[in-house]
């Protein structure tokens, strides 16, 4: 999903920047194929930069290439790129990062104790409530992959915080 993001607004950025007004003021005859040129380097450049790519300027050799030829232009250099051993490797990087990103994210933060708040939280909602089982898939998903000793460590920690509070643990 972030390559597709990534590609996406870099490919806006882009064609943004191509089809923008010219400076009106021509000297010389477009060369097309200098333009395109340009234009595969101006994109290369963009999707090097990923999130920080900054809105680039019609390149120098695009002046007095009209908007339908650019725009046809910018679709072809990006397809082009896509398909190339550096797209589809630079492609494949920013998914690998999107996902490494998501799972970092999704996996619960330790407190300073090395307890993920969400674990603590499960524990102390089954210290303090009236049942005698424990919800174990509930603190399976809470407490993610804490080994047994670790989980031992951590409902003696809550425990602990729970009687320095002045709650009855006893059920």
């Amino acid at each position: 999903m972030r390559a597709r993001t990534a590609a996406a607004l870099a490919a806006a950025l882009f064609l943004a920047s191509l089809t923008a007004c010219s400076s009106g003021i021509t000297t010389a005859q477009p060369d097309p194929a200098a333009c395109k040129k340009a234009m595969a380097k101006a994109f290369d450049d963009a999707t090097a930069a990923g999130d920080k790519a900054e809105k680039s300027k019609r390149p120098p050799a695009c002046e007095g290439v009209d908007t339908k030829t650019l725009e046809r232009f910018a679709g072809e250099v990006m397809k082009e790129w896509m398909d190339s051993p550096k797209g589809e490797k630079r492609l494949k990087e920013s998914y690998e990062k999107g996902v490494k990103d998501a799972i970092e994210s999704a996996t619960p933060e330790p407190t300073a104790a090395g307890v993920p708040d969400e674990c603590r939280e499960w524990i102390e909602d089954e210290l303090l409530d009236s049942s005698t089982s424990i919800e174990a898939a509930a603190g399976h998903s809470a407490c993610g992959e804490l080994s047994k000793e670790e989980m031992d460590q951590a409902i003696d920690q809550v425990t602990d915080d729970l009687i320095e509070q002045g709650v009855d643990t006893t059920g």
